[in-house]
C-alpha cells in the first residue's frame, strides 16, 4: 500500500507542471512585446520635431507661395516706405553734422564710416590742406581758431611776423584792455596775432623778445631740406651741426613746434604757411603704422628713439588742435598716442629709450607732455596711462614730490625737477600745494643756467604757469640772456651756439629751437593757474 502509493506519486505528472510552462512563456511574450513598444517609442519622432517641421512646412508654404503675391500687391507702398527711411535718415545725419561741435561731428563719421580712434590704417602723405570757409566752421571750446578772429588778419599778421624791430606791433600803447582780446578760452589761445599782443604785455615779453623769435624763425626755415625735413647735421655754414644726422624725424619735429608755437600752421597765411605744410608731410611720410599705433622714431640714432616718438606726437598734436577741421592730423595723433601708451612701462609706469623699459624723468617728460597735448585736442588718454605715469613721478620725487631725479636710484637735479614740475602741474597739482612751492622757489633760487637750454626751456614754462614776483626775476634774466646771446649776424644769424651740455647730438637746431620755444613761454602756453584776464583758474588741465 505504501509502495503503490509512492508508486502513484512517483509516476504522476507534476501539478502545475503545464501551468509553470505557460507562465514562463508568458512572461517572455510580455517582455518581447514590452522591448517592442520601446523601440516603436524611440522610432517616432519626439512632439517638438513634429511641431518645428510643421511650422518650417508653414512657412515654406508662406514664403514661397503667399509672400511673393503679397510684395507684388504692395511694391508700390513698399517702395514708399524705403526711400522716405533713407530720406529722412540722411536729413538726419545732416542736421546733426552741422549742429554738433567739430569733436562730435568726426566721432559720428568715424562710426558711420566704421572708424575707431585704433585704426592703424597707414598715414598718406599731405596732398592738399582745403583752408576752412570761416572761423565759425570750427570748434569753439578747445582750440586756437576757435577764438581768434584775428589769425587772417592780413598786414596786421605779417607785422608780427617781421623780423625788423620798427615793424613790429606790440601793444604798449595802443592796447588798454586786455579783456577785449578775444583770447580767454581754449589751450592755444595767445598763439593768435592779438593774442600774442596781449600775451606778451601781459606776461613780460618784448618787441626785442619777439623779433628774437622771428628771426629765430627764418633762420629755421633757411635750413630746412628740399624733402621738407630738418637735418640736426645740416646748417649751412653756420657750424656747430649735430651729430646725429639720420635723426630727421626728431630735428623736423624741433624746428616745427617753433613754427607751431608762435602760430604759425599749414592753414594759417603767411610767409611760413608752406614750411609748415612740408614739414608736417615729411613726418607723414615717415612715420610707420604698426599694430601698436603710429611709430613716428624712424631711423633715430642711439638712444633717441623715444625721445623723438614724444616730440612727433606733440606736433601732431598740436598741428590738429590748431587745424581742427583736418581728419587726417587728428588719425596720425590718434595713433602716435597709443604707439605711446603701449610702449610704456608696466611696471614702473615710465619710459625710455624703447619701448616699454623701466623709465627715466627726461623721456617720460617727453612723453606726458604728449599726453596731455592730446587732451587739448580731445584724444582720449586711457586713465591707466596716467595713473601709472604718476606711480613713475612718485618713484623718482625726493622732499614729498619738491624735487626730482632721472631715475629710481638717482639724486635730484635741478633739470629733472624742472621736468617732474611741469608733468605735476599738468597733470593736476593745484597751486596751493606746499610742495610745488616748494619746488619751484628751488628752481628760483638756483636762476637761469648761463649753459643749459634743456634746463631752461622746462624751468621757464614751470615759473611762468606759477607766476608772481618769482616769474618776474626769472623772466627778466632768461629773457635778456637769450636775446643778448643769438647771433644777429653771419650765416648763423638768427641762430644760438650750442652751449647745452647734452647738445652734441642736435647741435646748433637743437639749441636753437628750445631757444625760441623758451622765448615763445608768453603766449605759447597760457598760464595754468591764472588766465590772460587774471582770472584764476579751477583746473591745471591744459596742452603742454
Amino acid at each position: 500500500m505504501t509502495s503503490n502509493t509512492g508508486d502513484n506519486q512517483n509516476s504522476a505528472p507534476p501539478r502545475n507542471s503545464f501551468t509553470g510552462s505557460q507562465d514562463r512563456s508568458q512572461s517572455v511574450l510580455t517582455q518581447v512585446n514590452q522591448q517592442t513598444r520601446r523601440k516603436r517609442r524611440r522610432n517616432n519622432p519626439p512632439e517638438w520635431a513634429l511641431r518645428l517641421v510643421k511650422g518650417s512646412r508653414w512657412l515654406r508654404e508662406s514664403v514661397l507661395l503667399e509672400l511673393p503675391g503679397m510684395l507684388q500687391e504692395r511694391r508700390r507702398e513698399i517702395g514708399t516706405m524705403t526711400v522716405s527711411i533713407l530720406l529722412h535718415l540722411a536729413m538726419a545725419f545732416c542736421l546733426a553734422a552741422w549742429l554738433l561741435p567739430q569733436s562730435a561731428t568726426d566721432d559720428l563719421l568715424a562710426i558711420t564710416g566704421s572708424l575707431t580712434e585704433d585704426d592703424l590704417t597707414p598715414v598718406q602723405q599731405l596732398e592738399q590742406i582745403v583752408q576752412p570757409d570761416s572761423l565759425v566752421d570750427l570748434e569753439f571750446d578747445s582750440t586756437m581758431q576757435e577764438m581768434l578772429a584775428e589769425v587772417n588778419n592780413g598786414d596786421k599778421r605779417m607785422q608780427m611776423e617781421s623780423p625788423d624791430l620798427r615793424d613790429l606791433t606790440l601793444p604798449v600803447e595802443d592796447l588798454q584792455d586786455l579783456s577785449e582780446i578775444p583770447v580767454i578760452r581754449g589751450k592755444f589761445g595767445g598763439r593768435s596775432s592779438g593774442g600774442r599782443q596781449a600775451a606778451i604785455r601781459k606776461y613780460g615779453g618784448t618787441a626785442e623778445s619777439e623779433k628774437a623769435v622771428n628771426i629765430g624763425l627764418t633762420w629755421l626755415q633757411k635750413v630746412q631740406q628740399k624733402d621738407g625735413s630738418w637735418n640736426f647735421a645740416a646748417v649751412g655754414d653756420a657750424g656747430q651741426g649735430g651729430s646725429m644726422q639720420a635723426t630727421q624725424m626728431g630735428a623736423t619735429s624741433l624746428a616745427l613746434l617753433t613754427f607751431l608755437g608762435a602760430g604759425h600752421t599749414h592753414e594759417t597765411d603767411g610767409k611760413y604757411k608752406e614750411t609748415v605744410t612740408r614739414g608736417l608731410a615729411f613726418l607723414l611720410k615717415e612715420s610707420e603704422a604698426t599694430s601698436s599705433g603710429l611709430d613716428l622714431r624712424a631711423t633715430a640714432q642711439g638712444n633717441s628713439g623715444m625721445y623723438v616718438q614724444g616730440i612727433a606726437t606733440i606736433c601732431l598734436c598740436e598741428a590738429s588742435a590748431m587745424s581742427p577741421g583736418d581728419r587726417t592730423l587728428r588719425q596720425a595723433a590718434t595713433a602716435a598716442i597709443r604707439f605711446i601708451e603701449r610702449a610704456q612701462d608696466s611696471i614702473g609706469g615710465g619710459w625710455r629709450y624703447r619701448p616699454n623699459e623701466p623709465g627715466d624723468t627726461s623721456v617720460t617728460g617727453w612723453q606726458i607732455m604728449a599726453l596731455q597735448s592730446a587732451k587739448a585736442r580731445r584724444i582720449s588718454v586711457r586713465s591707466s596711462t596716467m595713473r601709472d605715469a604718476r606711480l613713475f613721478l612718485d618713484s623718482v620725487e625726493s622732499e614729498d614730490g619738491a624735487r626730482y631725479g632721472y631715475t629710481r636710484r638717482g639724486g635730484a637735479t635741478t633739470t629733472m625737477t624742472a621736468v617732474g614740475l611741469l608733468c605735476r602741474m599738468y597733470m593736476g597739482w593745484k597751486r596751493d600745494r606746499p610742495e610745488l612751492e616748494a619746488g619751484v622757489r628751488y628752481l628760483a633760487e638756483a636762476g637761469p643756467s648761463r649753459a643749459n637750454i634743456y634746463y631752461n626751456y622746462y624751468a621757464t614754462q614751470v615759473l611762468h604757469h606759477w607766476g608772481g614776483e618769482l616769474w618776474d626775476k626769472w623772466n627778466l634774466r632768461m629773457r635778456e640772456q637769450l636775446v643778448s646771446t643769438q647771433l644777429k649776424d653771419g650765416p648763423g644769424a638768427g641762430s644760438w651756439n650750442v652751449t647745452d651740455p647734452h647738445g652734441s647730438g642736435g647741435g646748433r637746431i637743437y639749441q636753437t629751437a628750445l631757444s625760441i620755444m623758451t622765448l615763445e613761454v608768453y603766449y605759447r602756453h597760457l598760464p595754468l593757474y591764472k588766465r590772460l584776464n587774471g582770472e584764476e583758474s579751477r583746473t591745471a588741465s591744459s596742452s603742454p
